[in-house]
């Protein structure tokens, strides 16, 4: 079998036994495929054969890509990539063992979510005119993200049929297309509703099928279109680095739990599968602490 062949089975294995989005189906598709050009040329096997691969082979590829200085957080999604395709590859008799299933992750430095404060994100509301579609929309969707705590592909695939504003909430579809039910402020409300006024007027009549967030041409926004219009926003009131989307996330989380929120509530609204992923916030809240502690303790330093 050709080894196209094998990542278009593995893909539609994701697909359709994982749930995974079309982002993520991207993402190993091109990992998996960038493995195995390098791994033609540095075994001279073309085609390749997946049973010529081995240890160490994978070593020098991740090897390779350190070198090229690519961040140790996309070497770690590499290797991911790697391991699940051979463990693909194993039940699928392709292969007599997984190459990759002993190489460990490289280490990586663990670095805090990006925060804004609740003023920061009152003036990086405030500053949006009503005054157009694009502008409403604009203000929509960052109210949104900032209300309900979703992530990106979860906005961009939401449809008007999602919303309910009778109990102000929205269903979203998470990753392996988990459903939840997510709550949303009456301030996200007034601000949709504003947006969806406009959009009838620019774009025309919708029906619960329509995708929510469109652009000027009526056809559903991208995520990248999200991610700039995010950042130059945000960049208007902070200086920070990596100033994305997923922050307005991270906000939503750290402002809950600093006006008291319980941690396994947060997990729910943020469709954690894990605690153990929500209590990086928890870090958060003793960084502020500490702070707190030297500025205003006697013997704080």
């Amino acid at each position: 079998m050709e080894f196209d062949e094998q990542i278009a089975r593995f893909l539609m294995f994701l697909r359709q036994e994982r749930g995974y989005s079309a982002h993520t189906l991207e993402a190993y598709g091109r990992d998996v495929r960038q493995f195995g050009t390098f791994y033609e040329e540095y075994a001279n096997v073309v085609p390749l054969d997946l049973k010529a691969v081995n240890k160490i082979g994978i070593r020098h590829y991740l090897g390779m890509l350190t070198e090229q200085g690519l961040a140790m957080s996309s070497v770690g999604r590499k290797l991911a990539s790697l391991k699940a395709f051979f463990s693909f590859a194993m039940r699928q008799h392709w292969v007599d063992n997984n190459p990759a299933a002993l190489i460990s992750a490289p280490r990586l430095p663990k670095r805090l979510p990006v925060i804004l404060s609740e003023e920061q994100i009152e003036l990086a509301l405030n500053q949006l005119p009503q005054d157009s579609f694009i502008n409403c929309r604009n203000q929509a969707l960052v109210e949104l993200f900032y209300s309900a705590g979703i992530r990106l592909s979860e906005l961009v695939s939401l449809n008007i049929g999602d919303i309910n504003f009778h109990h102000q909430t929205l269903r979203v579809f998470g990753k392996g297309a988990k459903e939840r039910i997510v709550p949303f402020g009456k301030r996200a409300a007034q601000a949709l509703q504003t947006y969806l006024h406009w959009r009838k007027q620019e774009i025309g009549t919708f029906d619960l099928s329509s995708p929510l967030f469109v652009n000027n041409q009526g056809k559903r926004i991208s995520r990248r279109m999200v991610q700039l219009t995010v950042t130059d926003i945000l960049q208007s009131v902070s200086e920070q680095e990596h100033l994305s989307p997923h922050v307005l996330r991270h906000s939503f989380a750290s402002h809950l739990l600093d006006r008291g929120a319980d941690l396994n509530a947060v997990k729910d609204l943020l469709g954690h599968n894990s605690l153990s992923t929500t209590q990086i916030y928890t870090h958060i809240q003793i960084g502020k602490i500490k702070e707190v502690y030297k500025q205003a303790h006697p013997h704080g330093e």
